[in-house]
C-alpha cells in the first residue's frame, strides 16, 4: 500500500467495515523506513514489524522462519498462525478512489444544470438541500441547491470553496449559479457526517480511544491549513463527512469568512449553533480561529460520547450565561482526564490563551501514542 506511511493510516485501512479477521496490509513506515505487516484482530490492528536477514534477502517476524521474498511470508502465515494474532485471511480492501481534480474543463468552475442529475436527497437544512447525484451520467458527487437567494452569503461560500485545496477539506468540483436555485457540486461522501457515524457505534460503544482521537487529529490537519485564511463558525461532528476510508472531511462553509481581521460578526437573522460557540461571540467580539478552537473542544465532546449534544439538559440561553460566568461542562462520562484537560485548554475564556491547531494536534498525537500499546 503505496498511500499508507503511519500505524495510524495502516488502522484507518483496516477498519473499513468490509474487512474481517486477519484482514491485512503490508506498508513502508516513513519515521524508520521499515516494512509492518498490519492485521485486523478482534476490534484492534496489530502491527509486526517485518525485520530482514543480514544480506537484505531475506524477510521474517520471528527468527526460525525466514523467506525469500513478502509473498512467500505472506502465503505462510496465511496458512500458518505462527505467533501472530491471527491467521492472515484476505488483503485489506483498497483505499478510498482518487477524487477527479474538476469537473468543467476550463478553469472557469460552471456547468450546465442539464449535465447535474439528483438521485436521492441526503439531507436538508435551512438554507439548503444536499442530493447524492451524477455529472453526465457517469461521476457521483453530491449537489447542495441552495433555498436561499442571499446571492452575497452564496457567493461567499463559493469563493472560500474555491480558494480552499487540501485533503482534510471537502471538496469542490463546480457550480450551476447562471440559474435558480444555484448549486455547489462537490465530492460525494457515501459515510455521511461524524455525527451519523458515532451514534450508529453509540449502542456497542466499539470504537477504540485511539481511532476516535485519530478523527481528533484529522480535523486538526484540515483546521491547520485553513486557520490563517478563514474562520469556518461552524465546527461541529454534523459538518464533518467521512470518506468510504472513515477519513475526516471538513465541510459545510456555509458561515465561514476570510479571515480579516474584526470583520465578522453572524447578522442576528441566522440561525446559529449556540452550545459550539465561545463566549466573546456573545459579547459582540469579532470572530477569530481561536473561537474555532473553542468549538473544536466542543466538537471532543462529541467524539468521545458517540455523538452526543453538548451541555446535556442544558436550554442554549442557560448554557451562554453560565459560560459567561467562568462555568465549563463536566468531564463527559468516560473521558480521560488527560483528554478533557485538553478541552479545558480550547475553553479557556481569553482566546489568546487557547493553543492553536498545531499545538491542538501535538497533544492528542501524545494521546494516540500512550493508547497504542499493542505494537510490533
Amino acid at each position: 500500500f503505496e498511500s499508507v506511511k503511519t500505524r495510524i493510516e495502516a488502522r484507518r485501512c483496516l477498519l473499513r467495515p468490509e474487512n474481517k479477521e486477519g484482514a491485512f496490509l503490508v506498508w513502508k513506515c516513513d519515521e524508520n523506513n521499515q516494512y509492518y505487516l498490519s492485521v485486523w484482530n478482534g476490534l484492534h490492528a496489530r502491527h509486526y514489524r517485518v525485520k530482514k536477514g543480514e544480506n537484505d534477502k531475506q524477510f521474517f517476524l520471528v527468527h526460525h522462519t525466514t523467506f525469500q521474498t513478502l509473498c512467500e511470508l505472506i502465503e505462510f502465515y496465511s496458512k500458518n498462525e505462527g505467533g501472530l494474532c491471527a491467521k492472515l485471511h484476505e488483503p485489506c480492501v483498497k483505499l478510498d478512489q482518487p477524487a477527479p481534480l474538476t469537473l468543467s474543463f476550463e478553469t472557469k468552475w460552471e456547468v450546465e444544470r442539464s449535465s447535474l442529475t439528483k438521485i436521492k436527497k441526503l439531507g436538508s437544512g435551512e438554507f439548503a438541500e444536499v442530493w447524492q447525484g451524477l455529472w453526465n451520467n457517469t461521476t457521483e458527487v453530491a449537489i447542495k441547491e441552495f433555498k436561499d437567494v442571499n446571492y452575497s452569503n452564496i457567493k461567499t461560500e463559493i469563493d472560500i470553496m474555491k480558494e480552499l485545496h487540501h485533503e482534510r477539506l471537502l471538496k469542490l468540483y463546480a457550480v450551476c449559479t447562471n440559474s435558480e436555485p444555484m448549486c455547489l457540486v462537490t465530492e460525494l461522501m457515501k459515510n455521511g457526517s461524524l455525527k451519523q457515524f458515532l451514534i450508529s457505534h453509540k449502542e456497542k460503544q466499539d470504537l477504540e480511544f485511539s481511532i476516535m482521537m485519530d478523527f481528533a487529529v484529522q480535523i486538526t490537519e484540515g483546521m491547520i491549513y485553513i486557520e490563517n485564511k478563514i474562520v469556518h463558525r461552524d465546527l461541529r461532528a454534523d459538518n464533518i463527512l467521512l470518506t468510504d476510508m472513515q477519513c475526516c472531511k471538513i465541510a459545510d462553509f456555509g458561515l465561514a469568512e476570510i479571515n480579516l481581521a474584526g470583520s465578522h460578526r453572524i447578522s442576528s437573522d441566522i440561525k446559529v449553533p449556540v452550545k459550539w460557540m465561545a463566549p466573546e461571540i456573545f459579547e459582540n467580539k469579532a470572530y477569530t480561529s481561536k473561537c474555532d478552537v473553542w468549538s473544536f473542544g466542543i466538537l471532543l465532546t462529541e467524539i468521545v460520547t458517540y455523538g452526543d449534544d453538548p451541555y446535556p439538559g442544558m436550554e442554549k440561553m442557560s448554557c451562554v450565561r453560565s459560560i459567561q460566568r467562568g462555568e465549563r461542562m463536566e468531564r463527559p462520562a468516560g473521558c480521560p482526564e488527560a483528554l478533557y484537560d485538553i478541552m479545558l485548554l480550547c475553553w479557556r475564556s481569553n482566546p489568546e490563551e487557547r493553543p492553536t491547531f498545531t499545538e491542538l494536534r501535538e497533544k492528542l498525537m501524545a494521546l494516540i501514542h500512550e493508547a497504542d500499546s499493542e505494537l510490533e
